[in-house]
């Protein structure tokens, strides 16, 4: 995973940062380690000629390495403690307190950068993402819109098929809210304050989050991990955002903002807490095999989709033994009984003792505790994983 922290002046540079991060660089997945020493590696990203392939970097003593790729070759060498550059990948590496040995070796995989389908800065984004081989086409964007009265700044988020450079946001091919504001697609609830933000991303999928005053919104693009083979589920898209209706407010409502209270903003890993009458009720969506967008909630539903564990009792999840956290795939589901997939990235955890902003550590991956939105019970929180 890449991922990329910082403060954005605001909802229309929040968008544009996202841009950037997405079509300037390569993204790297998660790395796994082979040797004696401890030390980490952190700051994976790649460069903007980054291609698919894979990246070994093997040490040649305690403090130095080289690095190589699959398709690029070598590519450079470098000293722990010390920021490797390059327009293939970026990272840098940290003794731990066994020192690493020569044959000690990373091991990740890069990305192509994102393509930029549509871009007008701080308004319209359109990108067709590589796939972690970088021969998937995966389509999705955003899109502003806000009112000064109803004093509220927000995305509206989008999933497609296809691009037609001819055609508006909401009527290229496959759009996941449809033609019509009849089925208003997932909207990310932001501010035009500056707004520390969170990028996460692969080849398949990017995850923001973003903390507005004292609340935390979230939006996901990209695929799943279906639980079946490409060729029965080749394109399981998903977009989720923070806030959703079945029948949207008035352009000047304050309904929009970020601080409204009801089930119709909620960060898509807790996708509407209670059973939906229509699909587009869900801040969480899904594209079925069938070509349907189907929405799912945490309502024990048995129309529409489910999401496991928050659709089920979590209040008794507590802290494992030792008082760290365990970290449970957030799977959708439903009553046919179907199994869909899992969300990449992001996982469910117990708001135990928890807070947001909060990092646990498992093996070699760190997470990103938020919360839903306002809501701070012990089954309001998630994990997204940075690395």
């Amino acid at each position: 995973m890449s991922f990329q922290t910082g403060t954005a002046t605001g909802y229309d540079d929040l968008l544009n940062k996202l841009d950037t991060f997405l079509t300037g660089q390569g993204m790297c997945l998660s790395p796994s380690f082979a040797g004696t020493g401890n030390g980490a590696i952190s700051g994976l990203i790649g460069g903007s000629a980054s291609v698919a392939e894979t990246i070994i970097v093997t040490f040649t003593s305690p403090t130095a390495f080289s690095v190589s790729g699959s398709v690029s070759g070598a590519i450079g060498t470098g000293t722990v403690g010390t920021p490797f550059a390059s327009t293939k990948v970026n990272f840098t590496i940290t003794a731990g307190g066994t020192a690493f040995v020569a044959t000690d070796a990373f091991t990740f995989a890069t990305t192509p950068p994102w393509t930029s389908l549509r871009r007008t800065a701080g308004s319209e984004m359109i990108w067709q993402a590589p796939g972690n081989g970088g021969l998937d086409q995966i389509i999705v964007g955003a899109k502003t819109f806000f009112d000064a009265g109803g004093d509220y700044y927000n995305w509206r988020l989008g999933g497609f098929t296809a691009f037609n450079s001819g055609l508006p946001f909401n009527q290229q091919a496959g759009y996941v809210g449809g033609a019509s504001q009849a089925a208003p697609s997932p909207v990310l609830n932001l501010w035009n304050q500056p707004t520390p933000y969170w990028f996460i991303a692969n080849g398949r999928r990017v995850i923001v989050v973003a903390k507005v005053s004292t609340v935390y919104v979230m939006a996901y693009l990209g695929f799943m991990s279906p639980y079946m083979s490409p060729g029965s589920f080749p394109y399981p898209l998903i977009v989720g955002g923070s806030m959703a209706w079945n029948s949207e407010p008035a352009a000047g409502s304050t309904n929009w903002r970020w601080s409204y209270s009801g089930n119709e903003i909620s960060n898509f890993p807790f996708s509407f807490n209670s059973t939906m009458s229509n699909a587009y009720q869900a801040q969480l969506r899904l594209r079925l095999a069938s070509g349907t967008w189907q929405g799912f909630d945490r309502g024990q539903d048995t129309v529409f989709g489910e999401i496991y564990p928050y659709g089920n009792s979590m209040t008794d999840w507590r802290t494992n033994l030792d008082g760290g956290y365990l970290v449970l795939p957030i799977v959708l589901h439903d009553a046919a009984p179907n199994v869909y997939g899992e969300l990449e990235g992001a996982l469910a955890v117990t708001g135990f003792q928890n807070a947001s902003e909060n990092t646990i550590t498992l093996g070699n991956s760190t997470y990103l505790i938020v919360q839903n939105v306002s809501r701070t019970t012990k089954v309001d929180y998630c994990a997204v994983k940075l690395i």
